[in-house]
């Protein structure tokens, strides 16, 4: 069942917009679970995973490895993390393994257009979430 409502769920996001114009592109991964893979228009590089289950429908976006946090700053940023946390409207910061994540949840109930604004605020809180942390990332090689 869960498959079938991802399923429907990407068709009805197909050639739908964002507020900002911004146009999607969605693809779909069949492995253990069955995943969308959504890219926002000039966000490539922060896809969104969706999975959806009988309690919700979850949206993922990984932001950076524990590898490229300065060390000695961890912590500090862990406390900058949980700050924002209330900061970010309909997102909050999370680990997965050694990947740290920005995710936003639905009810499975939810409109195509309710899914869609918590697409475009979760891929515009990445950005701001990246922007705001850099600091405490190592710098890239």
């Amino acid at each position: 069942m869960s498959t079938l409502k991802l399923e429907q769920l990407i068709k009805d996001l197909s050639d739908q917009k964002l507020a900002d114009g911004l146009h999607l592109s969605i693809e779909m991964f069949d492995g253990e679970s069955s995943v969308a893979c959504i890219t926002v228009e000039d966000h490539e590089e922060f896809p969104i995973y969706m999975t959806v289950d009988e309690g919700q429908i979850l949206c993922i976006s990984y932001l950076f490895g524990e590898d490229q946090v300065i060390a000695e700053k961890q912590a500090e940023m862990a406390e900058a993390m949980l700050i924002m946390n209330v900061m970010i409207p309909l997102s909050a910061f999370s680990k997965i393994g050694s990947q740290y994540i920005l995710f936003g949840a639905l009810s499975p109930r939810a409109s195509i257009d309710e899914l869609l604004h918590e697409i475009e605020l979760l891929s515009d809180n990445v950005l701001e979430a990246i922007g705001t942390l850099s600091t405490y990332l190592k710098e890239a090689s």
